[in-house]
């Protein structure tokens, strides 16, 4: 393809696609299946590996960057060429999207007898798709600090696993690493918010909870207008977890 456009577009639409099916294929099983398929610790480590395997898929082309949060904060940092943005911010929500459905459809049977044999979908699936607090009197600041700094963290392990002249990391460890830092933050960040921390994969996935017919998927039980905390506060957690680097670290490395 001559058009870097539509290379790019190509490359986050399928990165970000094999990150959501893993990661939300996790959350499926377990909600499907009970215990005995796995536990939180289960989708951890799948959305760390699927992170990992997004990049594989996508890096030598667009940079794997599978988060619109971090595309911006890639532009704002002159990382990316400002009139790719829009590209890459389109192909990760659409590759959340078909993502999403490619799980409802897999899945179908799994949430069907889950649901009690209905086709009345409840809260106790639609976790499957998209982030919600663990508690239903949960304080939004609470919420939308925990996004802010999940971003702000997945921003400093990508630019420093990405940074020659830190670390020096080798190349093909770069997609396992930043796999890995995604998981550590579901590790020690996944209880009040459910860990976004990606616009795409949170918002275009809750479009398809809705459009099956779930409940309170932009608002959540007793907590209003819960769905722009993961939406649009990962966009500030990145930009300042960017800035943090870029100030603290990058600028500051000694000239060969």
């Amino acid at each position: 393809l001559k058009s870097s456009y539509l290379r790019n577009f190509l490359a986050e639409f399928l990165g970000t696609f094999v990150l959501v099916v893993f990661g939300d294929g996790a959350i499926a099983q377990i909600v499907c299946g009970g215990p005995s398929f796995g536990n939180f610790l289960n989708i951890c480590f799948a959305y760390g590996l699927g992170l990992t395997m997004g990049i594989l898929v996508s890096g030598g082309v667009s940079g794997g960057h599978l988060n619109p949060a971090v595309s911006v904060t890639m532009a704002a940092l002159r990382k990316l060429d400002i009139k790719q943005l829009p590209v890459y911010v389109l192909g990760q929500f659409l590759g959340a999207f078909f993502a999403a459905l490619v799980i409802w459809g897999i899945y179908a049977d799994g949430i069907y007898f889950r649901e009690g044999e209905t086709l009345d979908y409840t809260a106790s699936t639609v976790g499957i798709f998209a982030s919600y607090p663990s508690l239903l009197k949960a304080n939004l600041g609470v919420l939308a600090m925990d996004q802010i700094l999940g971003t702000a963290l997945l921003l400093l392990i990508i630019l420093a696993v990405t940074d020659e002249r830190n670390m020096n990391v080798n190349s093909s460890l770069v997609p396992l690493l930043i796999g890995l830092g995604l998981t550590a933050i579901h590790l020690s960040f996944g209880f009040n918010a459910g860990c976004a921390i990606n616009p795409a994969r949170d918002f275009a996935p809750r479009l398809v909870s809705l459009m099956g017919g779930w409940p309170n998927t932009f608002t959540g039980e007793g907590l209003g207008g819960w769905w722009w905390i993961p939406t649009f506060l990962p966009f500030v957690g990145g930009l300042i977890g960017g800035a943090a680097y870029h100030f603290m670290i990058e600028i500051h490395h000694k000239d060969d």
